[in-house]
């Protein structure tokens, strides 16, 4: 009940992203589990060909409602999102506000010569620092990247 009344109190466009959060979450698990990878990529190959801009000073805290919007839905929904269906959520909720964005999806090896495959996204046109996810996830090989945005040289 406690949920409910804190979701009564929300902002109008924190409800709105919570059931766009929603919606896009159970959809891409659907795709990923329906639909092979190649469709896949090519609908978000062909969603990236739109023109991506927002001014900055609203960049950072749409980008941040996105991620706490993804975090509550994940919460709330009785499955587990794996890290590929937030990310391809995460990259269609950024487009549709005009942020530009990049999903990769990537693999490393472990010690006992097992892969393990992870995918995430990197917002806007970020610069790479210590607080930024590019460090953790710098062991990961990239395999697919589907987006735009400027990237450092790695």
């Amino acid at each position: 009940m406690g949920q409910l009344l804190r979701f009564w109190y929300w902002a109008r466009c924190e409800k709105l992203l919570l059931v766009e959060a929603c919606v896009l979450l159970l959809a891409s698990n659907l795709s990923v589990k329906a639909v092979a990878f190649r469709r896949i990529d090519s609908c978000l190959r062909r969603w990236d060909r739109r023109n991506a801009s927002v001014s900055s000073e609203y960049m950072q805290n749409d980008i941040r409602l996105v991620d706490l919007s993804l975090t509550r839905a994940a919460n709330l929904l009785p499955w587990k999102s794996l890290c590929l269906t937030s990310s391809i959520a995460k990259l269609i909720m950024l487009r549709r506000r005009g942020i530009p964005a990049v999903l990769f999806a990537g693999v490393k090896s472990v010690a006992d010569a097992s892969l393990v495959a992870h995918a995430w996204v990197r917002p806007g046109d970020c610069i790479m620092n210590a607080s930024s996810d590019g460090n953790e996830n710098a062991e990961f090989t990239v395999l697919v990247r589907i987006g735009q945005g400027s990237l450092p040289d790695s």
